[in-house]
């Protein structure tokens, strides 16, 4: 989860009235569960092109299926086990696939600490099954990265929309906002999030 203070709070509401308004109002997130990179990968692999509520429903099978999402767990099962929870055959593929590549050396976590916010997603990206919300998503709330501001993520857009009274938002005016947060996007995202998801009118 992204750890940030009153310090990236203070920049932002600085940067913009509505997101000082936003943080007024939701105040500070508290830092969530820590995850590694093998086991975020697995569950957003499992997630994707889900809803929230199916999603929670496949990986609490494969939960109870392999345990603990290591490589050396999901390997103990065959792609044709974890497509029997519900889980399709291709994302199946996926997840085993990704559990060899980290088990035998191929994919390497560890170096993901030492490279830039572009290079970590191009080298997740390589990972079969891994787009580019996905990487992103894992550099902001996995490698707690601080500047991540993905148009591709609908429900950050929503909450813009909803939180600056938009009719539209197009790939110019997001820009313009992730520029005017840089180098606090994620944290600015974090708001966004909250009023996407709140079903109280906003403002």
């Amino acid at each position: 989860m992204i750890a940030y203070g009153q310090k990236e709070m203070d920049y932002l509401a600085g940067k913009d009235p509505v997101m000082a308004k936003l943080i007024a109002h939701y105040g500070h997130f508290k830092r969530g569960v820590e995850e590694t990179v093998f086991s975020s990968l697995v569950t957003h692999i499992v997630s994707q092109m889900l809803s929230n509520k199916v999603g929670a429903v496949l990986n609490g099978r494969l939960h109870t299926l392999v345990g603990e999402y290591t490589p050396e767990s999901i390997l103990r099962q065959t792609p044709a086990a974890i497509k029997g929870i519900g889980i399709s055959r291709r994302k199946a593929d996926y997840i085993v696939g990704l559990a060899r590549g980290t088990a035998d050396g191929r994919y390497d976590f560890d170096g993901l600490e030492g490279m830039t916010d572009a290079e970590v997603v191009a080298y997740l990206c390589q990972i079969p099954g891994v787009g580019k919300w996905t990487a992103e998503m894992i550099a902001e709330f996995t490698l707690g990265r601080l500047d991540i501001f993905s148009y591709g993520d609908a429900a950050l857009r929503g909450g813009m929309v909803k939180a600056h009274g938009f009719k539209t938002l197009s790939k110019l005016r997001f820009e313009r906002y992730r520029k005017k947060y840089t180098p606090y996007c994620s944290v600015a995202s974090l708001y966004y999030y909250a009023v996407n998801d709140d079903d109280e009118a906003w403002l």
